[in-house]
């Protein structure tokens, strides 16, 4: 279990910044549990991408993984209905 750490881009952080209370709480939360162990949360790599998704129930946040500086950066964030 590693500690990585995590950057939301402008775009990512703008959507997640319109979003209900409860639905910014949940989306971090699971982005924190990312971040401490990701065996803790529902991630897939996408095909013929360099990016991961992440589901938080209705929401997708695609994320690219810089293993060197054991970062991850939050692209977007999606509401999947």
């Amino acid at each position: 279990m590693n500690n990585w750490n995590l950057i939301i881009l402008k775009k990512a952080e703008k959507y997640l910044q319109k979003l209900s209370l409860d639905e910014q709480k949940r989306i971090i939360q699971n982005l924190k549990l990312l971040m401490r162990d990701k065996s803790l949360v529902d991630i897939k790599p996408l095909k013929g991408r360099l990016e991961w998704r992440l589901r938080v129930g209705d929401f997708r946040i695609l994320y690219r993984e810089d293993k060197e500086n054991q970062t991850y950066v939050v692209t977007k964030i999606v509401r999947f209905v």
